[in-house]
């Protein structure tokens, strides 16, 4: 590590460089080989700082100093991000619990990188409570164990925390999660600099919410122009990443809003979601019944094409608001069926449905029907068809509700009448 005081300045290197010698005086190994051991240097500053923050906190020294953990660390540490500081202190905190012990001395050891661990505790914490204390020692040290293991990814990491969590809590408590982060929902307006430009803050609460825009971010509306448009314009595509994917972005909302009528005329968001049948019949069956019983296989249900994880219930929805390519695993995880996207509703049945329902089919629901979703009253997966017996239109926010309740409907040529629980 002393190599790099030479190469940035310092005084001492036994190594051989040049003390103060300017990095841009070094050769691409000679580079390469400085970044990667302050790399080094910063992991390693981490895991000791875990480690002084850990007995910091044991001794209570925060809470003589007036402070959270993530306060005082901030305080203490001023160079270190808001995030780095709420890590560390959640790693810390949790070091104060013995069960905990093979996560966070594989952290100060520096087998674990601090971000990986924080996450880990995060969906331990979403299980404590639910799991008798054996099994839930067994998943710290099994945790600790694969997180530490070379070639684990973070998309490694994802699934399994989400499969510890499906495991371990029932489909009640899943259901009131995904209900709690669908409230964090939030979008708001501000403005920068003399106010000439706005700034619109997006806040996404729900993974069908998410993968959407994704699907949008990342579609080929977002992609630059290619070689033959640019020849054909004359003009060289000159956007930023950011740039296209705001492009993209307007492109999507103004054809949702520029139909006949004020009717959309194009299919929302494209999404591929990979699915086992089983899991998600399973999840159908149980939102119908309602029965509240544990459905741990169905929390992670699908996965889609940019590596986000859905719940059956999720996919059910999509299938109704976007254009759905599902992929039907088997039981060894072979694909037993690649659909094809398609539109669930055409636009003629679009223009039929707006006149039936005349908007919202929810009791007292006033929204029009440009703004309302078609859905499935029979799902497709339980072989529900596409044909106007079985749509109903639904604004957003009830097309949610329906979803999460497992509300169905009679539908006649005359409107569509729900069966609402009390």
């Amino acid at each position: 590590m002393k190599r790099l005081a030479g190469a940035f300045g310092g005084s001492d290197d036994p190594s051989g460089g040049t003390p103060g010698e300017d990095p841009a005086r070094l050769q691409e190994a000679e580079l390469t080989r400085a970044v990667g051991e302050l790399g080094e240097v910063i992991a390693a500053s981490r895991a000791r700082l875990v480690r002084l923050v850990r007995e910091g906190v044991g001794r209570g020294l925060h809470v003589e100093a007036g402070f959270s953990v993530p306060d005082w660390v901030c305080l203490l540490a001023p160079g270190l991000s808001r995030r780095d500081a709420i890590e560390v202190a959640v790693v810390a905190q949790a070091g104060q619990r013995p069960v905990h012990e093979p996560l966070v001395s594989a952290v100060e050891d520096g087998r674990i990188p601090l971000a990986r661990a924080a996450r880990i505790v995060r969906a331990l914490d979403r299980v404590r409570s639910a799991v008798p204390a054996e099994e839930y020692a067994a998943a710290v040290a099994l945790l600790a164990r694969a997180a530490a293991k070379e070639g684990f990814t973070e998309k490694d990491l994802e699934r399994v925390c989400r499969r510890l969590v499906a495991v371990c809590t029932s489909q009640r408590d899943q259901d009131e999660d995904e209900r709690s982060r669908h409230q964090l929902r939030d979008l708001h307006e501000s403005s920068l600099a003399d106010g000439s430009v706005r700034r619109f803050v997006l806040t996404v609460g729900d993974d069908t919410d998410l993968e959407t825009i994704r699907a949008i971010l990342m579609s080929p509306l977002a992609a630059p122009a290619s070689r033959k448009e640019q020849d054909a314009t004359g003009e060289v595509d000159t956007r930023t990443a950011g740039q296209r994917r705001y492009d993209a972005f307007l492109t999507t909302l103004r054809r949702g809003v520029a139909g006949t009528q004020g009717q959309p005329t194009t299919p929302k968001a494209q999404v591929m979601v990979t699915v086992p049948l089983d899991a998600l019949k399973e999840a159908l069956g149980q939102a119908a019944n309602d029965s509240g019983a544990d459905a741990g296989s169905g929390a992670d249900a699908g996965r889609t094409v940019h590596g986000g994880f859905l719940s059956a219930g999720q996919v059910r929805q999509l299938a109704c608001e976007a254009d759905l390519i599902p992929a039907v695993l088997g039981s060894q995880g072979e694909i037993l069926d690649l659909g094809q996207a398609r539109r669930l509703v055409t636009p003629g049945q679009r223009r039929a449905l707006a006149h039936r329902d005349q908007g919202c089919t929810f009791p007292g629901c006033s929204v029009p029907a440009t703004w309302c979703d078609a859905h499935h009253v029979v799902h497709w997966a339980h072989g529900g068809r596409s044909d106007l017996s079985n749509y109903a239109l639904l604004c957003p926010r009830h097309h949610t509700w329906v979803h999460q309740r497992g509300a169905t409907a009679d539908v006649d040529p005359t409107g569509v009448r729900w069966k609402l629980r009390g």
